[in-house]
């Protein structure tokens, strides 16, 4: 079967999993292979082709392909029986998968890409010398930062955003 979905949110393979999930504009989710996953861009249309999966009760819905639908840049995605072609960012830890949709996923990649672009101008810093988890750990740490200061403000009365955050030893 075949349908174009508009993609809103992505969330990687869990530890040890071999499918991540696109969640569509509809809040739908997707299963997609971890070879893949890598292809998709929130806020762009695809054309997928998909089979279902039933499984206690539930329908799974699989993206066996795809291709981007008319209007987005034209690139080809890997079908699932495709080598896994390493990248760069394929060493992103997966422990902690999380899902940001619209605004504050925007929010979080201008301030992630002006705080890395401004260390990478420093003089100092040196980006010849670095490995890829260098990088990563650098925007990791970036976006951690984010989250604790500028990210999602949930009601402050009925969460804990004010404790003490993991022992680290600066008081909220």
């Amino acid at each position: 079967m075949t349908v174009v979905i508009t993609v809103a949110g992505i969330e990687w393979p869990k530890e040890g999993k071999k499918q991540g999930k696109i969640i569509d504009s509809t809040g739908k989710k997707w299963n997609v292979w971890a070879n893949q996953i890598n292809d998709f861009q929130q806020y762009q249309s695809y054309e997928v082709t998909f089979e279902t999966n039933d499984f206690k009760g539930q329908t799974y819905y699989i993206i066996k392909s795809a291709k981007p639908a008319a209007g987005n840049a034209s690139f080809p995605l890997r079908t699932s029986a495709a080598p896994n072609i390493p990248r760069m960012h394929d060493a992103i830890p997966r422990g902690e998968p999380s899902v940001m949709v619209g605004e504050d996923q925007r929010r979080m990649d201008i301030f992630v890409c002006g705080a890395f672009n401004n260390m990478l101008s420093n003089p100092e810093m040196q980006p010849s010398n670095m490995l890829a988890k260098d990088f990563i750990a650098i925007i990791n740490n970036l976006k951690a930062a984010w989250k604790r200061t500028l990210g999602p403000q949930p009601d402050p009365i009925s969460s804990g955003r004010n404790d003490d955050m993991g022992g680290d030893g600066i008081d909220f």
